[in-house]
């Protein structure tokens, strides 16, 4: 028999149930409804992972896409490109060997969903762009793969893109201590990770992924890698920060201009800026969430100077003002700092033109 203080206990602990579990559900529904605060993207450093099945090491580049890959969505081919075998070129028809960084490899989306996909479906079949963006890459890394691929593709144009929250730096670091490390970096502590199972519910739960965040940002001075982040909002909070970077990114333009002529391709340059710009009402919580003062007049000098780095001789479009008028469309992921399905569509939309007119020039 059930005593009568026991019965009331159990109604009195349903209750606090019910009433954390609609709690819970509100606060979540709260959060999906509410815009992102901003710093939101550092959870695919913090708690994300990468496949090293993808990757092998290169002496010269320190990585490149291994080939033949087939995991989840991502292919590769037999020359480490993202994308299906090549066949022969036919006598007709045009190849853009598309190089850069993360978000031309674009791995946050799935094969068929990056620009250089979506440009090859909407330039027809005489146009076929080829997808050989690495993770990490600045310029210098770019150059270099394209010469090794440029002949092999039978290119005949070449795209670069250049991300303003990163390339500034990674071409900084790649002149201090270029291709493979001879000796193993200094060993830094590895920072404490989430519990496997939160990480993998942040995937579902605003709560738990904005509770991680906090967390993380919270212990940002032990966690080097919420050091690299800061280092890639400086150039947008003053000249100080920037200028001291211009001049290696100014060598390595010069470089890959060199190159173009080497390889004998038509080469461009497209501009990609980081989600706080086309979004400024992020820019705020993202600065503070780092201990920097917002600065909005800053926030496009970066784009303007890598404009004018470029040299003459090559043509440059500016992707800044295409995502900020598909700002609505959510160009950039939430908790990732790369582009959305959304944002390669957009990307591919501005490129076509300026890609037709790089072949039509060849």
């Amino acid at each position: 028999m059930v005593t009568p203080s026991l019965s009331i206990a159990k109604s009195r602990g349903l209750l606090v149930a019910g009433g954390l579990f609609v709690a819970l559900g509100m606060a979540e529904l709260t959060l999906r409804l509410l815009p992102p605060f901003g710093p939101e993207f550092i959870l695919a450093g913090t708690t994300g992972s990468i496949d090293n099945r993808v990757f092998q090491d290169d002496v010269a580049l320190r990585v490149v896409l291994a080939a033949n890959v087939d995991i989840d969505g991502f292919t590769t081919n037999a020359l480490g490109i993202r994308g299906e075998t090549l066949g022969p070129k036919a006598a007709d028809s045009h190849r853009v060997l598309a190089v850069g960084d993360s978000f031309t490899l674009g791995m946050q989306v799935e094969d068929g969903e990056t620009f250089s996909d979506l440009l090859s479906t909407q330039l027809g079949p005489n146009i076929q762009v080829l997808n050989a963006g690495v993770p990490g890459y600045g310029t210098e890394q770019a150059t270099e793969l394209m010469r090794r691929l440029a002949s092999k593709v039978e290119a005949d144009a070449v795209l670069l893109t250049v991300y303003t929250g990163n390339d500034f730096r990674d071409n900084s670091n790649w002149v201090q201590s270029p291709g493979m490390p001879t000796e193993p970096p200094p060993v830094r502590p590895p920072p404490v990770r989430p519990p496997q199972w939160t990480a993998a519910l942040a995937k579902y739960s605003r709560v738990v992924s904005n509770l991680l965040m906090f967390t993380a940002l919270r212990n940002q001075e032990s966690d080097f890698r919420l050091e690299e982040y800061k280092d890639e909002i400086l150039p947008f909070v003053d000249h100080d920060h920037l200028n001291p970077l211009k001049p290696p990114t100014r060598t390595a333009m010069k470089r890959f201009l060199s190159t173009c002529f080497e390889v004998k391709v038509k080469c461009g340059v497209a501009i990609i800026p980081p989600a706080f710009v086309v979004h400024p009402e992020r820019v705020e919580r993202t600065f503070t969430a780092f201990g920097l003062e917002p600065n909005l007049d800053q926030l496009d000098v970066p784009q303007d100077v890598m404009r004018r780095i470029v040299p003459k001789e090559v043509a440059v479009i500016d992707l800044t003002d295409a995502l900020r008028e598909g700002a609505t469309e959510k160009p950039y992921l939430t908790f990732d700092p790369h582009f959305s399905a959304a944002g390669h569509a957009i990307a591919a939309e501005a490129l076509g033109p300026f890609v037709s007119q790089l072949v039509s020039e060849q």
